[in-house]
């Protein structure tokens, strides 16, 4: 076999290989979501008040602008791992809310919080919030539009370029 064929032979490998990770993962990102809210922008998000970490009672959703719901567990490995990624999203784009869900203190969330030197308002959830967004695990994100419509919903770790790309493009 010469060098030309052996490297488009290595192409074709790679590239092989390439869409068959991308199917898994797409298979098990749609899978981990199947009992998600649907994103289909049916569902329309009514605004809502939530007390912040700071202790104010404030909106949850900006108005005007896309709004990137983080829900995290301050237990949670895969939020202390995602978390840094939604530092990389443009605030004048999208409004990203951090609501802590499954905690058992202020104090544990405020930890996180430092641990993880979040400079954003966190907002402290309930199990009716959970409920209502059926939460299941950790972190869960749905993008709502300008239009307060779910366009998006995602679980488990998401990259930055994941985030970058949702906020690009709505979805």
């Amino acid at each position: 076999m010469s060098k030309i064929e052996n490297k488009k032979s290595n192409w074709r490998v790679w590239l092989r290989d390439t869409v068959i990770v991308a199917v898994i993962i797409s298979a098990v990102s749609l899978w981990q979501s199947r009992n998600m809210l649907s994103s289909d922008g049916s569902i329309h998000i009514p605004q809502q008040n939530l007390v912040s970490l700071t202790g104010k009672v404030e909106p949850m959703l900006a108005e005007n602008k896309p709004n990137l719901l983080y829900f995290f567990a301050p237990w949670c490995k895969i939020c202390s791992l995602s978390i840094g990624n939604l530092t990389y999203l443009n605030p004048d784009s999208v409004n990203v809310v951090v609501i802590a869900l499954d905690y058992s203190s202020r104090e544990e969330v405020e930890a996180f919080v430092i641990e993880h030197e979040l400079n954003t308002r966190v907002f402290l959830g309930h199990e009716a919030l959970k409920q209502q967004f059926k939460i299941q695990g950790y972190p869960s994100y749905y993008l709502v539009n300008e239009d307060q419509k779910i366009s998006s919903s995602v679980y488990g770790y998401s990259t930055a370029i994941g985030l970058k790309l949702r906020e690009a493009f709505g979805h």
